[in-house]
């Protein structure tokens, strides 16, 4: 594992995102020092803390880590493509079934 590579595209996607340091510390509940330290590849993050960046910035675990561009849309299809014909007829009513009620 590259600290340095995730530290920059941390960076990449706090900036590409207009999220300063200090908002994106502040959304994950750690100092803006040690986003900083994270994107110059000097500190190694926890696990929680992977998962909070993961969820603020809407990016999957793998693309901070090692790079593989996965959103929750690609991995949605993955899924969906590893099911029977009446599986994903079935999940299909399920989805139109909830989509009401998703805001």
């Amino acid at each position: 594992m590259d600290l340095a590579e995730i530290g920059k595209r941390i960076k990449y996607e706090r900036k590409r995102l207009g999220i300063s340091q200090e908002k994106l510390a502040e959304m994950i509940n750690v100092t803006s020092h040690y986003i900083y330290e994270i994107e110059r590849g000097t500190k190694a993050m926890s696990l929680e803390t992977l998962v909070n960046l993961s969820d603020a910035m809407n990016l999957s675990t793998d693309y901070i880590l090692f790079g593989k561009l996965k959103n929750d849309k690609t991995i949605l299809f993955e899924k969906l493509s590893r099911l029977s014909d009446e599986q994903r007829m079935r999940a299909e009513d399920a989805f139109n079934a909830l989509f009401p009620y998703i805001k």
